[in-house]
């Protein structure tokens, strides 16, 4: 975090200025009070969120989750959670610590949230002061990573390494399906309702969890055999109206998207396969590539993954550099 008048960082002396605040470890509990009071803010800064910004429920669940850590330490740096108290080194006294912790990305989603945060305090008059310009994460390059994924052959290895013959693999390797086939979040999978699937037209809607809307998708052959398996002898009998329930009774549909990731990292888990990230992402990034590869614009894909912008498309581009090595001019030899 950066403050003054001219942006610079926090020296030794900015931070002995309030060494009471400026603890290592977590915050002291905040007063009922104040705890109370805070978290009616949350749910009035999320309701901004939800009704003038138009933010998805995903987006608005990291809100919700970095939000209230972020208040809470500030209930327990502020005596009787005064905000009027808030200074520059309490917020840093929260970012610093947690900043080395996480990745880049989720630094980048923290920071999102504490500006956000501080925005609204200072739009609502709860603050003299706006600090959330004060607040700098890590600086982030377009195109400088590239998105974790498989290739085809170890898709089909971590769909082949599911034991169809039981009720609960038909389900899995029906989730790991639609994955794999679509491309789609965890969230999307796991609020797929049966309402959803129009056998008739061969069509699937998802439900976009991140970008909002609906979008129809044409019924492969392959996924509606994975979901007759399913549904007719794997599905326990459930009054919920969601494709995928648990097995463990009481046979509930799934509560959020981590039983989705449970079941991905199952899978890599049971034939071995060893790579940095082993979540449901890593299918959708494996999908995008190959669609990439076999020549789909990235309009196409960038659709069919739900892209509200086309340069979020562009990183896949980098993962088939072998292919466009293939179609590049030779450069003639250089002769002094």
């Amino acid at each position: 975090m950066l403050t003054g008048s001219q942006p610079r960082p926090f020296s030794r002396e900015d931070r002995a200025a309030e060494p009471s605040r400026l603890h290592e470890g977590r915050p002291s509990a905040p007063s009922p009070a104040a705890a109370e009071r805070f978290t009616g803010f949350l749910e009035e800064y999320l309701t901004f969120l939800r009704q003038h910004r138009g933010l998805s429920p995903a987006t608005l669940y990291f809100h919700r989750r970095w939000g209230a850590r972020f208040l809470q330490h500030l209930g327990g740096q502020l005596p009787g959670g005064d905000l009027r108290r808030l200074t520059p080194p309490v917020v840093d006294s929260f970012v610093l610590p947690l900043a080395p912790t996480v990745g880049r990305g989720t630094q980048v989603q923290m920071l999102q949230v504490v500006r956000g945060i501080l925005r609204h305090l200072y739009r609502t008059g709860r603050i003299a002061q706006d600090l959330a310009p004060l607040v700098h994460g890590p600086r982030r390059y377009a195109l400088a990573t590239l998105p974790s994924t498989l290739g085809p052959t170890e898709v089909r290895r971590l769909l082949d390494g599911v034991d169809r013959s039981s009720a609960r693999g038909r389900r899995d390797y029906a989730v790991l399906l639609l994955l794999a086939t679509y491309g789609l979040r965890a969230g999307e999978v796991a609020r797929l309702r049966l309402d959803d699937i129009d056998w008739r037209a061969a069509l699937l809607r998802i439900q976009r969890t991140k970008v909002g809307g609906d979008l129809c998708l044409p019924l492969t052959p392959a996924a509606g055999n994975a979901l007759l398996a399913y549904l007719r002898a794997g599905r326990p009998s459930s009054p919920h109206r969601e494709v995928f329930v648990r097995h463990d009774a009481p046979h509930t549909a799934f509560r959020n998207s981590s039983a989705i990731y449970q079941i991905v990292r199952h899978a890599f888990d049971r034939i071995g396969l060893a790579a940095p990230h082993r979540g449901p992402h890593v299918l959708r990034h494996a999908r995008a590539t190959a669609l990439v590869r076999q020549g789909c614009s990235l309009k196409v894909v960038g659709d069919l993954l739900g892209h509200r912008h086309p340069d979020s498309t562009l990183p896949y581009t980098k993962l088939a550099v072998e292919d466009l090595r293939e179609v590049a001019l030779e450069a003639p030899e250089f002769v002094p």
